[in-house]
């Protein structure tokens, strides 16, 4: 049986009937009351971000305590030091901010401005954490500039790539530079802090051998991987409305590991030409994805898949066990590089160009594939879900999405296509139109999407990217 569908607003009828038969029924939409408190102030996510952010504080302020109560070097003794010192500035911004909550939460505040209380009394509370963390980040890339410099390129690159894997709505470039940024300065301070301090005990108290090859392998990937995976909880937690599921969160997660990478990378540029040119080509060309990225990228799908539930013990099951592969993953190349386990070669050139590639290929490689099933996946469900939601607001009476608008938002090439003519045409109003059109079309899906998983709809939102979708398709006057 055919049927006459109405023309696509931004699409020519060609582009329709690209093989997405609609579903056979449906979607049956609960009721949920629109939400007396606007969406956008989640007090529960802000305060579980900033509990992850304080569990960081207080370990990176434990592992400098050992470390000057120990009294193991002069270098560490005075970081411990410095670091104890901002962690008690950070204690009293929290004992203020904790009287500022309390003073607002008894006054009866409005929903908005005890948002914003607990956001800037948590701005407080990092603030000095911060400021070290960028200082002695900036210090090493100073250092190391040379090696900043060459690997700036592959780092965009790699943020590039990783962001062109949401198709369908990819997140803009603020958040994956708060991602980034996270990786450089949080992450990369913390395992500082933490592994250093516990490579020192380990150095001291264990002799030389199998015990200290895994002490230290495990020292190096539990801090790391928790302080990275721990920026991709509170970023997903906090940018809820641009972190789509599974997809999203390991997005986000191989940002913050691409951000970790170069500045682990800095750590080993430190040295003569040479040695930065080794370096490069190890840590930011063959080792650039398969690294730290994949890890955190097995993290931050754990946890984008968590946020789709609402049973808390699936959530920890999600969490933990992108946690445990990451964690898997980074020991088993860590044991093996720091017990020397690995194939090397006299001849430079073979070393450079087929023994180490072949290593990282062996050892990391099925990490590698485990991240991009999951990337297979997460798109696979994304587009499932897209589609389905995209045929509710096309059946829904106040819908401003029509039936064959369907076939072409769920098809990322064909848009493409499609605002690519308008450019060749010269035609480039029709360009920007088209690109915003899709833009709210999908936005409309997603926030459907997200409200079916049970998330607050901010009052009025839906409508309002109808009318911004109306808008956008009848165009200028």
């Amino acid at each position: 049986m055919t049927e006459e569908t109405p023309q696509p607003s931004s699409a020519p009828r060609e582009a329709t009937g690209l093989g997405l038969a609609p579903p056979p029924r449906p979607v049956n939409r609960p009721v949920v009351p629109e939400p007396t408190v606007p969406a956008a102030y989640r007090l529960d996510r802000l305060g579980a971000a900033l509990t992850t952010g304080e569990a960081l504080l207080v370990m990176i302020a434990v592992a400098s305590l050992v470390g000057v109560l120990r009294d193991d070097g002069t270098g560490v003794r005075v970081l411990g030091m410095i670091s104890l010192g901002v962690a008690g500035i950070s204690l009293f911004a929290a004992c203020i901010g904790a009287v500022v909550v309390a003073i607002t939460s008894a006054t009866g505040g409005s929903p908005r401005s005890r948002f914003m209380t607990w956001a800037l009394c948590g701005g407080l509370v990092f603030a000095a954490p911060a400021l070290l963390m960028v200082f002695l980040t900036l210090l090493q890339v100073g250092i190391a500039w040379r090696g900043a410099l060459l690997s700036i390129p592959t780092t965009l690159f790699a943020l590039w790539t990783f962001r062109r894997m949401q198709r369908n709505r990819k997140p803009p470039w603020r958040l994956v530079l708060v991602a980034f940024a996270w990786g450089v300065f949080v992450a990369a301070y913390f395992a500082q802090m933490v592994e250093g301090i516990l490579h020192v005990v380990i150095t001291a108290e264990l002799l030389p051998g199998t015990a200290a090859i895994l002490s230290h392998a495990a020292a190096a990937a539990v801090p790391e991987e928790l302080g990275k995976g721990a920026g991709v909880l509170v970023i997903v937690l906090l940018a809820w409305r641009r972190v789509d599921g599974m997809l999203g969160g390991i997005v986000v997660g191989a940002c913050v590991g691409i951000g970790f990478q170069f500045a682990e990378s800095m750590s080993y540029m430190t040295g003569d030409f040479g040695t930065v040119l080794y370096q490069h080509w190890y840590r930011q060309v063959t080792g650039l994805l398969v690294s730290h990225a994949t890890y955190t990228g097995i993290i931050g799908a754990g946890i984008g898949l968590a946020m789709q539930f609402d049973d808390w013990r699936r959530r920890a099951v999600c969490v933990g066990s992108g946690f445990a592969v990451a964690i898997a993953a980074h020991l088993i190349w860590d044991v093996f590089a720091m017990g020397g386990l690995y194939w090397e070669s006299d001849n430079s050139l073979l070393q450079l160009f087929v023994v180490q590639p072949l290593n990282l290929i062996v050892l990391k490689g099925p990490a590698f594939a485990i991240l991009l099933f999951l990337i297979i996946i997460a798109l696979r469900q994304e587009t499932r879900s897209l589609h389905q939601h995209l045929w509710a607001e096309a059946r829904d009476p106040r819908g401003a999405i029509t039936p064959a608008d369907v076939p072409v938002l769920v098809n990322p090439p064909l848009r493409f296509r499609m605002r690519l003519q308008a450019l060749l045409r010269g035609d480039r109003p029709a360009y920007t139109r088209m690109k915003r059109l899709h833009s709210a079309q999908l936005d409309l899906a997603f926030a459907r999407w997200r409200g079916d998983r049970g998330d607050p709809r901010p009052p009025g939102a839906e409508e309002s990217l109808r009318q911004r979708i109306r808008d956008l398709t009848v165009g200028p006057s």
